[in-house]
């Protein structure tokens, strides 16, 4: 079937001149540089100029993936140690089924790059503020893409001291919001972390800060990423760059390379949960308002199509009536079919320590009270198996899409509890 009709080849066009594609006919970078610079901002940062699904599927030619689990076909989120005689015992059995989850995950994060560039980390400036230190810095995630980061350390480090991770929420303030120069005081998360002790570190995302071009509207940078990685997802590149920053973090003297954690809100809550699944190099996670599992959610429409953070779970939206306006919450009969479940990616961090706090008034993740109290509920079982109980925690509350100060003083609580001994 073909797939890129006239109108798919005129925006293929436009955009290939946009980015700089003249360069058979001689152009040269200020030519697709000033080109880039004509184009109109959109009204509001979330408006949605180059980024769409179809978009990605075209650049991609990819097609619904061949895969089937034991959640497939189930509305109810399954049991993660089986049932019946299939019921898992043992660590060891526990283990093998973990690894199995993560190879099917893998096939919706996509292929990462096989090896690492050097760090070739560079400071770009300091400043002294009462009680830590402000330092901005690039690190090299991939090749010749350098990623623009704070980090943040108290003035009296002595010896190794615990560093945190801190992603930051959807904001185009990206890195300054979690270091305190911008955005909502209750994120400041980096700033309040290193007031209490901790080395903390913070970057731009992908699409974010200063990695975002503003005339590509909403999530616009994920097609140039996804036309040099087709293979790959948004999302599995997040994981990748929080690795990288442990990788980063991992080279200073005044770090302990054992006592790494990571928190977050709304899309940090996700990037941390996410990066802890596939890196266990991060030891303590907290993540607030940062997930809704599909099923219970009603569609998978948010993480392929409102956003482009796994484009592949678009295979699985069946609901013809779903749209950029309507999908919170929307029931769709397609996302049961979905062969991976939130509950399952969670079951990844075990037997780590893990805090997840939330909203039971999340406007954003309308039902995410009920996904995280029946993902507890499954994933409590599994920290027994790995004799690690009171290693998870579950903490729900009132106050919207937020952070309140009385729920993150919980979660950096937990941190100091899991990092500090």
């Amino acid at each position: 079937m073909n797939l890129v009709g006239d109108k798919d080849l005129r925006i293929q066009r436009r955009e290939f001149l946009e980015l700089g594609g003249l360069a058979v006919a001689g152009a040269t970078l200020s030519t697709a540089t000033s080109t880039k610079a004509q184009r109109r901002l959109p009204k509001s940062e979330y408006d949605y100029v180059d980024w769409s699904w179809e978009k990605w599927r075209t650049i991609t030619k990819a097609v619904r993936p061949r895969v089937s689990s034991e959640q497939s076909g189930k509305a109810e989120l399954i049991d993660l140690l089986g049932s019946g005689n299939e019921k898992i015992t043992t660590p060891q059995a526990w283990q093998r089924r973990r690894e199995e989850i993560k190879n099917r995950m893998r096939m919706f994060l996509g292929d990462s790059p096989k090896s690492k560039p050097p760090l070739a980390a560079k400071i770009t400036g300091e400043t002294s503020h009462e009680g830590y230190v402000l330092r901005k810095l690039v690190f090299q995630s991939e090749p010749n893409e350098f990623v623009s980061a704070y980090l943040l350390f108290p003035r009296a480090v002595r010896g190794k001291t615990a560093a945190i991770v801190c992603p930051h929420q959807t904001t185009q303030a990206g890195k300054n919001e979690p270091a305190g120069l911008a955005g909502n005081p209750q994120l400041h998360t980096a700033l309040h972390l290193v007031k209490r002790g901790f080395v903390t570190f913070t970057y731009d995302a992908i699409c974010f800060g200063e990695r975002h071009d503003a005339t590509s509207g909403h999530y616009g940078d994920a097609i140039p990423f996804y036309r040099s990685h087709p293979q790959w997802s948004l999302l599995g590149k997040m994981v990748w760059d929080l690795s990288r920053a442990v990788d980063y973090l991992q080279t200073l003297d005044f770090v302990d390379p054992l006592r790494i954690g990571s928190v977050g809100h709304s899309h940090g809550g996700i990037t941390t949960l996410f990066a802890m699944a596939f890196d266990e190099r991060v030891k303590v996670g907290a993540s607030n308002c940062g997930f809704d599992t599909f099923r219970i959610d009603g569609n998978v429409w948010r993480w392929s199509h409102a956003t482009a953070l796994m484009p592949r779970l678009g295979f699985y939206v069946g609901n013809p009536h779903i749209n950029m306006d309507f999908y919170r919450a929307v029931p769709d009969s397609e996302v049961i079919q979905t062969p991976f479940e939130m509950h399952e990616m969670l079951s990844l961090i075990a037997p780590r320590p893990l805090f997840l706090s939330t909203s039971d008034e999340d406007f954003v993740f309308p039902n995410a009270g009920w996904s995280a109290r029946r993902s507890l509920a499954r994933l409590e079982p599994v920290y027994r198996l790995l004799n690690a109980p009171a290693n998870i925690e579950g903490h729900f509350f009132n106050g919207g899409h937020s952070f309140p100060g009385d729920v993150s003083s919980r979660a950096y609580d937990w941190l100091d509890r899991w990092l500090k001994t």
